[in-house]
């Protein structure tokens, strides 16, 4: 075809992040038959939510799904249970489809340097953030490294402009197209419970120092074994499980299981919304996932401050104005009470969220596949 322009979608890190990029993607090949698009996936369960959001665009002719070859430790040893092949052994794989591209599209910060590392050069490099988190790492300088920054949100274009990380040429806002990504709800709540209690999402962050996990994760659970009101959705980053050698978390927590627990350390219901859209209460620390969370409809948050951090008028801590906060364990009983059917931070919600998040008529993945398409023509 005269003029056609290849560009490539990578899906080499957790699949937390395949469901900011993948409904774009689509879009993108549904807006401009020009436009081949290769969607490289690093193991079978990636490719199999690629496939998954692809069945929902039936018309679609030029889109193909590439399972890379995994290396032979992961595929076949993979004694550390990683949920992903290394990304290094995985950005190489992928060079040779790269080399006569014209635009990688990414959801990880840290592609161009990789890019460089690996000597590879020629397409532009496009970056849709996982997340609109407030933490120091969604405004890291690596965005500067790119071609174009997705945003979903006016507050983090502000910042980033302030922070002097991008110029204006390089940021576009273009909303969430995780939300676009279908998940049937019903289904998905009469598979883990079989009552209609109000349903708690525990979602701690995976990273040690910041994460609630290692002081709150068996509180929790005792929490709500002994708490039959509520129906307990347990499902810490799916980071968790992916680095639990790394950092020696214990991921052992089966005898909690229960009709009212469920327990999920990384099924593709963690990752693509699902249980943010169940959920009544959302109970975390510093994953963005919170935004997602009252995104849909402003609910309770509780926020536990594991660290003792000083997070009044902090930047960083910016959402936790947007709940409770939780500064020691024996708290924690009297602000979850009183955190049912309170609705003091519900204005606050929804003013802030729209901020964060620029939703519109128009889909945000064909917004970011229009801002996408016309990146690639220079219009």
């Amino acid at each position: 075809m005269p003029n056609q322009k290849t560009v490539i979608f990578l899906y080499l890190h957790g699949l937390h992040q395949l469901y900011h990029s993948v409904t774009t993607a689509l879009e993108l090949s549904n807006l401009n038959k020009n436009i081949r698009v290769l969607l490289l996936s690093c193991n079978r369960e990636h490719t199999q939510q690629l496939e998954r959001a692809k069945r929902g665009y039936p018309h679609v002719s030029n889109v193909e799904i590439i399972e890379l070859n995994q290396p032979f430790r992961y595929k076949y040893l993979n004694f550390k249970k990683k949920s992903y092949p290394s990304v290094n052994a995985m950005v190489k794989r992928a060079k040779k489809y790269m080399k006569d591209a014209d635009v990688v599209v990414t959801t990880s910060h840290g592609l161009v340097k990789m890019f460089k590392k690996f000597k590879i050069s020629g397409p532009k490099v496009i970056i849709m953030k996982h997340g609109c988190g407030d933490r120091a790492y969604s405004f890291d300088e690596a965005y500067s490294d790119f071609d174009l920054v997705l945003l979903g949100g006016e507050h983090h274009r502000k910042v980033m402009l302030e922070k002097n990380i991008s110029t204006e040429s390089q940021l576009k806002v273009i909303g969430y197209p995780k939300f676009d990504f279908p998940v049937n709800l019903e289904s998905i709540k009469s598979k883990i419970f079989k009552t209609n209690k109000p349903i708690v999402l525990y979602n701690p962050h995976w990273k040690p120092q910041f994460s609630s996990y290692n002081l709150y994760a068996k509180f929790i659970l005792e929490y709500f074994k002994n708490n039959n009101d509520y129906n307990l959705i347990f499902a810490p980053h799916i980071l968790i499980k992916h680095w639990k050698t790394h950092y020696k978390y214990n991921i052992d927590f089966d005898n909690y299981k229960s009709a009212s627990i469920h327990i999920d350390f990384g099924s593709h219901y963690s990752t693509d919304n699902s249980y943010t859209r169940l959920a009544d209460i959302y109970i975390g620390d510093v994953s963005s996932l919170v935004y997602e969370f009252i995104a849909l409809k402003p609910r309770p948050c509780i926020f536990l401050n594991a660290h003792n951090i000083k997070w009044k008028n902090n930047l960083y801590y910016r959402f936790w104005e947007l709940g409770f906060v939780v500064e020691k364990q024996s708290d924690f009983d009297t602000i979850f009470k009183s955190s049912i059917n309170n609705n003091t931070f519900e204005e606050l919600q929804k003013t802030r969220i729209k901020e964060y998040m620029d939703l519109s008529e128009v889909s945000s993945s064909k917004r970011a596949a229009q801002a996408i398409s016309d990146f690639i023509y220079n219009k």
